[in-house]
């Protein structure tokens, strides 16, 4: 059972951490299952248990004594049964107290519960020596009653195996108990749509995982916003909004998993499937998308992250598109959308279409997808406006969401050449195989490098090219994990940009452009190794499988460059100078040096538990005269 030790939780959330992972070992600890008697007289009466009170269990005991009623601690029980007999003789016993007895219980009811009002029994006793009495009766029928008519929650979730950085549920009761049941609006207490089966509380710790590890390279939500909501229950009556929750500390749970938690990979697994499951029930009705929000998208999305860290792309690619058709379906790719909008709701759907539009286009070069939302959001005025006005709000808000913008608006101009026409030939829709392709051509692929090398210097620097007047942080200046997240997908970009290439037959041994090049996947992949030497392994861990697949890419392209040149072998090298990443012109690594790095840095991707290490272990296997050797760096 997990330690409770409560202590005051502000809104934006403040937490023991260390604390909550020493005194909650256990993997699962589920809630609501009431311990059995340990001797069959250690048991309440049947008053004592109906009212939920202690019961002192002498004959009769001293609540029965005081309502002048027959005690039946000694009437012997049945094990299975209606209980609609024994209820009845309750009833009728109570029937006959004096009038003064029910006009003093009527005057003086019983304290409201806290906040959770289908959270576990000892949560809503202040009293937790008196919990085993009114819980001991396990073996009887009136219990799974109880449960049915909802004065007991069924057995609950406490998620487990918390990230060392996740705060402990226990510093979040204070919080959302003192908020009273009678405090809430009647419409609120009226409809009651979240699973019983899911503690609120338990959640907690893993929306501020969220907002710890993904927030920045996914900042679609404001921390102050979701605490708000969910001090309000706005999730226990509106169904989309706790269906994105649920689907939330999914994500949560299965997609910042670093190497130290690797262990815990397949409890985690199981309980994000059951939040899945409860979010896509909670959400589900005959007309879903009728009247979309934007709660209904990213909880589309957010099912989409956790089907592609499974595995499961056909259905990850479902969930990318549901999220891209209701996004369509608010027309939030449309300027003209957001003019009638208020600056909040206008910053939350700039935030998400970026999110969505990025995810779109990376995930279509990787799984050879086409994409919906087509043209260049970079060129819009809106979002110009859009960004302009939060920029400048945001100085006196909330700096934190400053960085996550700032980081989503340098992957957006990285993607920004990325059109639909590009992922189409790539997705092999384009009329290369009969011979010619009329929208990628050698022009149009070097124009497309060129936008991509200024998207690596402007984030160098700290500038945009669609907006020179922003003010915003250079790439250093960035959170760890958004450098890993934008330097690793600039570099990837190239990569696919120059496969392309390949494929439309664009590639010469010494072509005069370095791009059309095929050492050029060598100038790729040691710029990329340059990059995530300053980086830690967690920042990497930290974006999932998706990250090490884009290294596994580049890595893949070298090999192709290797087997398709007469000049490229595994002792080639070459000296290259840039002044965005060497000090000076130096003899580079050889092709045998960059594979053994790569393979050294998929291997430290989460102790190696992922699908990449293997296939790119059998890849170097057959490269004839390849040794696993590491050679020193130059």
């Amino acid at each position: 059972m997990f330690t409770r030790n409560p202590r005051t939780l502000n809104i934006c959330g403040t937490w023991d951490e260390k604390q909550f992972l020493t005194s909650n070992s256990s993997m699962f600890a589920t809630l609501n299952i009431a311990a059995g008697p340990k001797t069959p007289g250690d048991r309440a009466c049947d008053l004592c248990k109906q009212k939920k009170v202690r019961c002192n269990m002498a004959n009769p005991c001293q609540t029965c004594t005081n309502r002048k009623l027959d005690c039946t601690f000694n009437e012997i029980r049945k094990k299975r049964g209606p209980a609609s007999g024994r209820l009845a003789k309750m009833q009728q016993r109570q029937s006959k107290a004096s009038p003064e007895k029910s006009v003093a219980a009527a005057t003086n009811p019983p304290p409201s519960l806290e906040f959770w009002p289908s959270t576990t029994s000892f949560l809503q006793s202040s009293d937790d020596n008196a919990a085993p009495e009114w819980r001991a009766e396990s073996d009887t029928q009136e219990e799974p009653l109880q449960n049915m008519n909802g004065e007991f929650g069924a057995t609950e979730f406490m998620l487990p195996s918390m990230p060392i950085e996740s705060p402990s549920s226990e510093n979040s009761f204070n919080l959302f108990a003192a908020i009273q049941g009678h405090d809430l609006s009647p419409a609120v207490e009226a409809v009651e749509i979240w699973p019983k089966s899911i503690s609120q509380e338990a959640l907690l710790p893993w929306i501020d995982v969220y907002f710890r590890r993904l927030h920045p390279t996914v900042p679609v939500l404001s921390r102050t916003m979701v605490y708000q909501e969910m001090l309000l229950r706005t999730h226990h009556c509106d169904p989309q909004f706790g269906a994105m929750l649920l689907a939330l500390c999914a994500f949560a749970m299965t997609q910042p998993v670093q190497i130290h938690e690797v262990a815990s990979t397949p409890s985690r697994s199981v309980q994000a499937r059951m939040l899945l499951e409860e979010s896509l029930k909670m959400r589900m009705t005959v007309d879903f998308g009728e009247s979309p929000t934007v709660y209904m998208i990213l909880t589309s999305f957010f099912v989409f992250a956790c089907l592609f860290g499974s595995g499961q792309h056909r259905a990850a690619n479902h969930r990318l598109r549901e999220a891209v058709d209701l996004a369509n379906s608010l027309a939030m790719h449309l300027p003209q959308a957001y003019d009638s909008l208020n600056p909040e709701t206008r910053d939350q759907w700039l935030r998400t279409y970026l999110v969505l539009s990025v995810t779109e286009r990376a995930y279509a070069l990787q799984k050879r997808h086409t994409i919906s939302f087509r043209g260049s959001p970079a060129v819009n005025a809106c979002f110009m406006r859009a960004f302009g006005s939060f920029n400048s709000s945001s100085v006196h808000q909330d700096q934190t969401d400053a960085i996550g913008m700032t980081g989503l608006l340098y992957l957006m101009e990285t993607f920004d050449a990325i059109d639909e026409s590009v992922v189409e030939c790539w997705a092999g829709y384009c009329k290369y195989s009969d011979g010619h392709c009329e929208a990628f051509d050698r022009r149009r692929a070097l124009r497309m490098f060129r936008a991509q090398q200024r998207a690596r210097e402007d984030c160098l620097v700290g500038s945009i090219s669609f907006e020179p007047s922003a003010s915003i942080l250079p790439l250093h200046q960035l959170l760890e994990s958004q450098q890993a997240d934008i330097s690793v997908t600039q570099f990837w970009l190239l990569n696919r940009l120059w496969e392309l290439c390949m494929s439309h037959g664009l590639l010469r041994e010494n072509s005069e452009h370095a791009e059309l090049r095929l050492d050029f996947a060598y100038r790729v992949a040691r710029k990329l190794l340059a990059a995530c030497d300053v980086l830690s392994i967690p920042s990497m861990e930290v974006h999932g499988v998706g990250l090490v697949e884009k290294i596994f890419d580049i890595a893949m392209g070298l090999v192709k460059a290797m087997n398709s040149s007469t000049q490229l072998s595994l002792e080639f090298s070459l000296s290259d100078y840039d002044p965005l990443i060497d000090k000076a012109s130096v003899v580079g690594p050889t092709v045998r040096s960059l594979l053994q790095r790569l393979h050294e840095l998929v291997q430290n991707f989460r102790g190696g538990d992922h699908d990449y290490l293997s296939r790119f272990t059998m890849t170097l296997s057959a490269i004839p005269g390849y040794s696993g050797a590491v050679e020193p760096r130059h």
